[in-house]
């Protein structure tokens, strides 16, 4: 009969695996593998920010984002119906003004939601600041940043509601999904000409 207690022994087996030295096949293969993943990782030059409209996930340059914060209230303003300009937001203390940015890149939202993933969060107000000027819009879900091979950007499929779109670039996969790339300057410019 064993004496040493199950926690013991597995104590001692852990510590003769560790104390023995690698073998020289075993350090070639991993330095292989650290120099491959480093290799791969120094791909990942671009960045953007993923968060879903509707049905669609889309993507905007990650320098464009300043905070991703809880829904708030949205004032609208007087003699503005157009579809564009929901009103303004209270973003910790500072009016901003809050677009609807499915009706920019007209989206139909009514689209029932995807079924939500891990590390998801649901309705979320995402504050832009971008070239000495602040936005927000109302996003259905929000993925967060992700970086990204910009040599992987793929076309847009005809098939996406995006793919007559002049704001769309190309369609990146991020895990399981295709992320419809926005044009961070062109958005920009299109919300500003229809504020002015």
């Amino acid at each position: 009969m064993n004496d040493k207690p199950a926690s013991e022994a597995a104590q001692s087996a852990v510590a003769r695996l560790l104390g023995r030295a690698p073998e020289g096949d075993e350090l070639q293969q991993a330095a292989r593998h650290i120099a491959t993943r480093a290799e791969d990782l120094r791909a990942l030059t671009g960045s953007l920010f993923v968060f879903r409209l509707g049905g669609e996930w889309l993507g905007l340059p990650a320098w464009m984002v300043d905070e991703v914060i809880e829904p708030r209230p949205i004032h609208s303003l007087p003699h503005r119906r157009e579809g564009l300009v929901r009103g303004l937001v209270n973003v910790r203390g500072q009016l901003t003004v809050c677009v609807a940015l499915e009706s920019l890149l007209q989206l139909d939202v009514s689209q029932p939601a995807p079924e939500r993933g891990r590390n998801l969060l649901s309705k979320r107000l995402v504050v832009l600041s971008a070239r000495e000027q602040r936005l927000a819009f109302e996003s259905d879900e929000v993925h967060g940043s992700h970086r990204y091979d910009p040599a992987g950007v793929g076309n847009v499929p005809g098939t996406v509601a995006l793919s007559d779109s002049p704001f769309s670039t190309g369609v990146v996969a991020v895990g399981e999904r295709k992320v419809g790339l926005l044009d961070g300057d062109l958005v920009l410019s299109a919300i500003n000409r229809r504020l002015g």
